[in-house]
């Protein structure tokens, strides 16, 4: 898998992208626990299936931008764009047509179908600080024009605008840590507020307005041993901002590691954690994998008077299990293939959980 410098070259890099399906960690415990905490199901009742409908619901929404962010970084990491300088050029993605102008580019989604989704609307980065988007906190712009997803089962869509920033916080390129011979690393952080219209009845009527503010870390790092080419590198997604005790949700606590919080399509206040890091690990003998995701958790955190006075409400994946017949058991090696799902409500005055559930997910 050389390095190419023709137009379409990006899709061919030694780059993380077959990790990009695996971002998306929280799509069914979302949908699960919207399920749960909506019907106030017991305890003793059934286990909650783990698959969905693609529909515009927080899950999809969080498992859509994901998709999105990862299309971008696809770009702004690629050897193309961060040596092209002045050129110009198109570049195809799987579900969209780039244009690379200078140190800035633009994704058109065309109406373009996209598996079950159809996809429209534009996303323009623009490089707002330093020379090139490899030098010391250099910054890029990343603008969200009616970013439309539609599914096409149901009719229901959420579309996404607003104003996103990536810094790079070390400095350096993607290609420096694949080739580094020595331990390297390389950090972007995103920051930035979006606003979300649903339409969940697939009407086109009916829309509802929320806001999602975004605080993540990616980082990259080459084996501390020394391996050529990327052979030990790793892939690293972290929460990048804490919430002091009772300034969004109506509980005391203190949040850390806070990836997202904001308004869900109920109208009700969340915060997303990492209390673990997510991360991936080269498991084959050269750059080109397989990466298996070895660890990581997410916690979505619910205002507790949204649902009952006296409860927190959360739903939990934690990643790095393996399932064995019988019962998913922590794993933590390149055996792991898949996330063991909770959806709890704790009492807040003793921490008991009258109402508790879990369930397995493979990768």
């Amino acid at each position: 898998m050389p390095f190419k410098e023709d137009s379409k070259s990006i899709l061919n890099e030694p780059k993380i992208y077959f990790m990009k399906k695996k971002l998306m960690f929280a799509a069914a415990l979302l949908v699960t626990g919207t399920m749960l905490f909506t019907a106030c199901t017991k305890k003793e009742d059934a286990t909650p299936a783990t698959t969905t409908i693609e529909k515009a619901d927080d899950a999809a929404a969080r498992n859509e931008l994901d998709r999105v962010q990862d299309d971008i970084e696809t770009i702004y990491t690629s050897h193309s764009y961060d040596s092209s300088g002045a050129r110009t050029s198109a570049v195809d993605l799987p579900c969209g047509n780039v244009t690379l102008t200078g140190k800035n580019f633009s994704i058109a989604y065309g109406g373009v179908n996209c598996g079950s989704r159809l996809l429209s609307g534009t996303i323009t980065v623009t490089l707002v600080k330093g020379t090139t988007f490899s030098d010391l906190d250099a910054v890029l712009k990343v603008v969200f024009n009616n970013y439309k997803v539609h599914y096409n089962a149901s009719g229901q869509e959420i579309i996404y605008n607003g104003t996103t920033y990536v810094t790079n916080a070390t400095g350096g390129k993607l290609l420096d840590v694949w080739t580094s011979t020595s331990a390297d690393t390389l950090i972007h952080k995103v920051r930035g507020t979006l606003k979300l219209n649903y339409d969940t009845t697939g009407t086109g009527d009916t829309t509802v307005g929320r806001v999602w503010n975004l605080f993540r870390k990616k980082t990259f790092a080459s084996g501390s041993s020394g391996s050529a080419n990327g052979t030990g590198i790793t892939y690293t997604f972290e929460g990048d901002t804490t919430i002091s005790a009772s300034t969004w949700l109506s509980q005391s606590d203190q949040y850390q590691n806070v990836c997202e919080y904001g308004i869900d399509a109920k109208g009700n206040k969340f915060v997303h954690t990492i209390p673990t890091s997510f991360k991936w690990s080269n498991c084959g003998t050269d750059y080109q994998g397989p990466y298996i995701l070895k660890q990581g958790k997410v916690v979505h955190t619910t205002d507790a008077n949204a649902y009952l006075i006296g409860y927190i409400f959360e739903y939990a994946a934690t990643a790095g299990y393996k399932f064995n017949g019988a019962t998913p058991t922590p794993d933590n090696t390149c055996s792991s293939d898949g996330y063991f799902l909770e959806v709890y409500a704790q009492k807040i005055s003793d921490g008991t959980k009258p109402y508790y559930y879990s369930a397995y997910q493979q990768y």
